[in-house]
């Protein structure tokens, strides 16, 4: 695909900008947290004033990432962080498509007077919300658009800081370069990222090596939640609140259950039910042709065809996934 005219669109409006907000979805994966803190020191190069606003707090394994602690969370300081987002001349969303996934942010942003630009790579076509849309579906992390477009910009910005965090967004997103759409190109562009200063052990070992007892003991408890259904190829685990509080547990800290589910032979479709204090949040992960954002945009939610998720209404979790049973077999396996 060719992005440059969308690129000369970014650049220019980064140009004529002073203030710029960045944000991403709540509970944010490697590739969100890369992007954001990539293009932070890529605007600051530039010589910008940038803030990070998130939602949700950053996961324990992606904090590495965060060296100067620059990531705010908006509902520590909500007064102050409106203001930032109010006096912004750019806000970027980053990583998502949708206003309403920013949660607590949205509805300041949405009603910010900023020119707004949304650099995404998830299923959708919300483009006309947008005063530019840079989407490809075909990639397979959000970072390798970043990629794209700062090296189209000037590629004396993908430092070391820039390097280390996009490798970061990729390496996540691809699920360690095992998922499907990671292509030859994937390898290359982090093959220049390892040039320019990310080390590719030392990112793993600091993503997936540094498990807190905590996190493991919760991972065997939702083992044993699991279930089994439609000839074992569907699998459904759950977390409640309990669960959480008797381990110390975030619900961040629940990121990779999912991959646990399908690595099982002969599971075609995995669903993770996770009970929140406010709603429950459910991820959907499939094999193959099995569309799961079908599925899961049936509830109001979204993702990619193998990926997705979607927010209930706070109700038994066991319920629910009796629910979901009964429409998984209404919805996917029809």
């Amino acid at each position: 695909m060719n992005y440059k005219k969308t690129f000369k669109q970014i650049i220019n409006l980064i140009s004529k900008s002073k203030n710029i907000v960045l944000t991403t979805h709540l509970i944010p994966d490697g590739d969100a947290i890369g992007c954001e803190l990539a293009f932070y020191h890529y605007l600051k190069a530039k010589g910008k004033k940038v803030n990070i606003i998130n939602h949700s707090t950053t996961p324990d394994n992606y904090k590495f990432l965060d060296t100067r602690k620059v990531i705010k969370l908006f509902r520590e300081n909500k007064e102050k962080n409106i203001k930032l987002i109010e006096k912004a001349d750019l806000i970027f969303l980053l990583d998502t498509n949708e206003y309403d996934r920013t949660k607590g942010l949205s509805e300041y942003i949405t009603k910010a007077q900023s020119k707004k630009i949304c650099i995404d790579h998830h299923l959708g076509n919300n483009g006309k919300l947008f005063d530019v849309y840079l989407s490809d579906t075909e990639v397979p992390a959000t970072a390798i658009l970043l990629y794209k477009l700062i090296k189209f910009d000037n590629e004396k910005y993908i430092n070391k800081n820039v390097a280390v965090n996009l490798y970061a967004g990729i390496m996540t997103d691809t699920g360690s370069f095992r998922f499907p759409r990671t292509t030859a190109e994937t390898f290359i562009i982090c093959a220049d990222l390892v040039k320019k200063g990310a080390d590719p052990v030392a990112i793993y070992e600091e993503t997936y090596n540094k498990l807190k007892k905590e996190k493991i003991k919760l991972l065997g408890k939702f083992i044993d939640s699991l279930t089994f259904h439609n000839n074992n190829s569907l699998a459904i685990g759950v977390i409640t609140q309990q669960d959480l509080k008797n381990y110390n547990a975030e619900v961040h800290d629940i990121e990779g259950f999912s991959t646990v589910i399908m690595s099982i032979e002969g599971i075609k479709v995995g669903i993770v039910i996770v009970e929140m204090k406010n709603d429950i949040k459910c991820s959907f992960r499939s094999k193959g042709n099995i569309n799961v954002r079908n599925f899961a945009k049936y509830f109001g939610g979204g993702g990619h065809k193998n990926a997705a998720g979607a927010t209930f209404p706070l109700q038994n979790p066991h319920h629910l996934k009796n629910k979901l049973i009964k429409y998984y077999n209404k919805l996917l396996v029809k």
